[in-house]
């Protein structure tokens, strides 16, 4: 199976379009480091939605930022994807 520059650019701009939002631009780089490990760990666990908490509080814990301020990125995130 061949895949040409054009799937692939694709896949690489989907993959990572959560960083273009307004509201990870708003995040401090400590909490960047740890959404992105929630979304690669969301991309490789085949139950993402049941362990999405332990995800996010691995990542909360690894980057010393509070559970609190990663939950309401989400829902922040969220919000926004549903009023599109």
């Amino acid at each position: 199976m061949t895949t040409t520059l054009s799937n692939l650019r694709t896949k690489i701009d989907e993959g990572n379009d959560y960083k273009r939002s307004r509201q990870y631009n708003k995040l401090s780089p400590k909490v960047k480091r740890a959404v992105d490990m929630v979304y690669k760990s969301i991309e490789t666990d085949k139950n993402a939605v049941a362990n999405f908490e332990k995800n996010v509080s691995a990542a909360a814990k690894k980057h010393n930022v509070s559970n609190r301020e990663l939950m309401n990125y989400f829902d922040k995130e969220t919000l926004t994807i549903l009023r599109r």
